[in-house]
């Protein structure tokens, strides 16, 4: 009878820490998640300073800058949705898309490239989006293991007690 008690409570043990270690990656994740998000709101906090830094060397400025402003208002008309990691580095990817063609613009005019603070503002987002780019290889990696985890979870006896949920991979 000893026997058989010591192995019930060791099993009930074993799945208890399993599911601190899951809540444990649960979190890891959600910090890694908030992360990125502070990332990318830091480089897109820097697009009106090249706006500001452009602005005596660009004709249509207005025009070149009109559709980062567009996708910077839906950035943060999302930031106060809580929406999904996924769905918000769509939004991401275009702003993404716009900060380059603005760049390409802006490395036309040769005595723009030569303004130091320009030169700055670019560094600052080129480290920027590398910083991002490894934390979501990161996450991607952290995401794979963990909803691993979560389908054995389900097909063991731990599913039945404790639920956590799968993360949406990017």
């Amino acid at each position: 009878m000893d026997i058989i008690s010591y192995i019930l409570w060791t099993i009930v043990a074993l799945i208890f820490l399993f599911f601190i270690f899951l809540k444990y990656r649960e979190r890891k994740i959600s910090r890694l998640e908030s992360s990125i998000k502070s990332l990318f709101l830091e480089r897109t906090a820097l697009i009106p300073a090249i706006y500001e830094v452009s602005k005596p060397y660009l004709t249509k400025h207005e025009d070149i800058f009109d559709e980062v402003l567009k996708l910077r208002k839906r950035e943060f008309a999302e930031s106060t949705w809580e929406i999904n990691l996924a769905s918000i580095i769509q939004t991401k990817k275009l702003i993404h898309h716009e900060i380059n063609f603005i760049f390409k613009v802006c490395n036309k005019h040769h005595s723009l490239i030569r303004e130091w603070k320009f030169i700055y503002l670019r560094n600052l987002i080129i480290e920027k989006s590398n910083t991002i780019w490894a934390k979501i290889r990161l996450y991607k990696k952290i995401n794979t293991q963990q909803n691993k985890l979560i389908s054995f979870k389900n097909y063991t006896l731990i599913g039945l007690f404790f639920y956590i949920s799968k993360k949406i991979e990017i």
